[in-house]
């Protein structure tokens, strides 16, 4: 249902930026130079609306954490920069025709009032696909909730709940938020190869999610048959993945070790399991048991 109205929205958007290129206009039309420049500052105009909508989807994009916060600053400004250098050569188009500029001053307002138009409509548009955007996904997530395991007397079966789940995937395999929520519930259960499978798909959905990087690369190192180092340069390739979003989570960084230790990468594997140790709490069982296997790596033994 939203592949359809995003599909109208943005018909709607391309109407309301062409609307005053439709307008007939009374005046002659230019020849020579004088039209070259004119078709010039009109293609630069169309630009110009293209880079505002554009930086306006950036921030619809960043507040609905759609696009990374890196990724948000770079977009941004690149479109800026391309902005000023329109608005710098539309500037010098019309420093070269004062003439141009004296005799449609009478078709200005005309023409101003079709891009507050257009530009006003385009930004209703914005908003009304953000609200349904919003409406959708506080649907989904509500569906989701209802699928989510409540603890207490009288939970439902995991199980049965795993079939809603999966009920619900096989309508919409892409939803995002659900295929997480199935790896989540098919690790808890120890279905772990079609935990993989979601991760997988979770990763195909959204490339940075860190949290199926992590798991991919777990169930890669728990589940092998035998110490195979391609395997553990695949799982190593998941956790460095996850490390870009979460550099200092510690069992992202646990795991990272092991697989540096099975490929004889001692040093890495110290400072990995350091940063790990180093964002635990002191004394609990986990930093206690990373301390352990930092003073093992250390002397030379096997840390585990």
């Amino acid at each position: 249902m939203f592949v359809v109205f995003s599909g109208v929205l943005i018909l709607l958007v391309a109407l309301a930026l062409s609307w005053p290129f439709w307008r007939k206009d009374s005046e002659s039309i230019p020849v020579g130079e004088d039209a070259d420049q004119n078709q010039e500052r009109m293609d630069l105009s169309i630009e110009r609306e293209a880079l505002v909508h554009s930086l306006s989807e950036l921030d619809v994009e960043l507040a609905q954490g759609r696009l990374a916060p890196t990724d948000y600053a770079r977009l941004k400004a690149t479109d800026e920069r391309r902005l000023l250098q329109v608005l710098d050569r539309v500037e010098q188009i019309d420093a070269t025709q004062p003439v141009v500029r004296a005799t449609s001053s009478a078709a200005r307002p005309t023409t101003t009032r079709s891009w507050i138009g257009a530009v006003t409509v385009s930004a209703a548009v914005v908003l009304a696909a953000s609200g349904i955007y919003a409406y959708l996904q506080w649907q989904s997530d509500r569906e989701l909730t209802a699928i989510q395991p409540q603890g207490g007397p009288g939970a439902p079966d995991p199980r049965e709940m795993v079939a809603r789940l999966e009920a619900r995937l096989r309508t919409n395999p892409n939803d995002l938020q659900g295929q997480i929520m199935a790896g989540r519930s098919y690790q808890a259960l120890e279905r772990i190869p079609e935990a993989k499978h979601a991760w997988e798909k979770v990763l195909e959905l959204d490339p940075r999610n860190d949290e199926a990087h992590y798991n991919v690369g777990v169930i890669m190192i728990n589940t092998r048959k035998f110490d195979d180092p391609e395997m553990f340069k695949a799982a190593l390739v998941h956790f460095d993945a996850a490390l870009v979003n979460v550099p200092m989570e510690p069992a992202v960084n646990w795991y990272r070790g092991l697989a540096l230790w099975y490929l004889k990468q001692y040093s890495e594997t110290d400072a990995a399991w350091t940063t790990a140790f180093q964002n635990l709490t002191p004394g609990s069982d986990d930093a206690e048991f990373i301390k352990a296997a930092l003073v093992k790596l250390r002397a030379g033994q096997a840390p585990f």
